[in-house]
């Protein structure tokens, strides 16, 4: 049985080989990152809410569930535009709440659909009464490479940027910059805004991910000999 490599097609395979492994256990290591992110989320989203004015805003814990209590500042609020709820496109209602404590904290209410964007079109929605309810601690978002910048000219809002906000509602220096709260739904028919639910489904698809990439590099590795046994570089020697 004769086997002689090709030089150039040997290195070029080996450094493709190398890349496409690499691929492969990166998507591993993140499948089990993620994999823990979703059991952290699940494990404080289910725990006993901690009042959200005893949260050290120096050290909030993301996914904590916090009991929140305070009055809708809504002549503040913005909305979020492109968010969907089962398929629908439509917005989040992001409003600040003035805590009983007098600090400011920004809420994200919920999913509303297009007819129901601005806040004269739900009356309902602007109660003036102090409120309580349930919700989740976000920490800051971070805009996404291909999400546009927000415009605050024109109130068009694609991130949640509690700076922007500040600045463009005039927002004092009482409102927590350190964390958000995602507002959680109640129980029974959806009320608008539609607040986010405990048992969010996190996709972890890096398993998929990793397969295809060690996929690949089987091939590769298929191709390389079916290469040279092709060019007859592989195979029994005649004598």
């Amino acid at each position: 049985m004769g086997f002689r490599p090709a030089l150039w097609m040997t290195i070029c395979s080996v450094i493709a080989l190398v890349i496409l492994i690499a691929l492969g256990s990166w998507q591993m290591y993140r499948m089990q990152w993620k994999a823990g992110l979703i059991a952290e989320f699940e494990t404080r989203a289910h725990a006993a809410p901690q009042d959200v004015m005893a949260i050290d805003v120096e050290n909030p814990v993301r996914y904590q569930r916090v009991q929140v209590a305070g009055t809708w500042l809504h002549q503040h609020e913005v909305q979020l535009i492109g968010r969907t709820f089962e398929g629908t496109a439509g917005y989040h209602v992001i409003t600040p709440l003035m805590l009983n404590d007098g600090r400011m904290v920004m809420i994200n209410r919920g999913w509303v659909s297009q007819d129901y964007r601005m806040p004269d079109s739900r009356p309902f929605t602007q109660t003036s009464d102090p409120v309580t309810f349930e919700g989740i601690i976000r920490l800051p978002a971070q805009k996404g490479y291909f999400v546009p910048e927000n415009n605050l000219e024109k109130d068009d809002w694609f991130t949640l940027s509690i700076g922007d906000i500040a600045r463009y509602r005039s927002l004092d220096d009482t409102l927590i910059t350190s964390f958000t709260v995602d507002a959680l739904r109640g129980d029974g028919a959806h009320k608008l805004p539609i607040g986010a639910a405990v048992d969010i489904a996190l996709p972890n698809n890096h398993l998929q991910y990793a397969l295809t990439w060690y996929g690949l590099a089987l091939g590769l590795i298929g191709v390389y000999f079916a290469w040279h046994r092709s060019a007859g570089r592989l195979g029994r020697v005649k004598t």
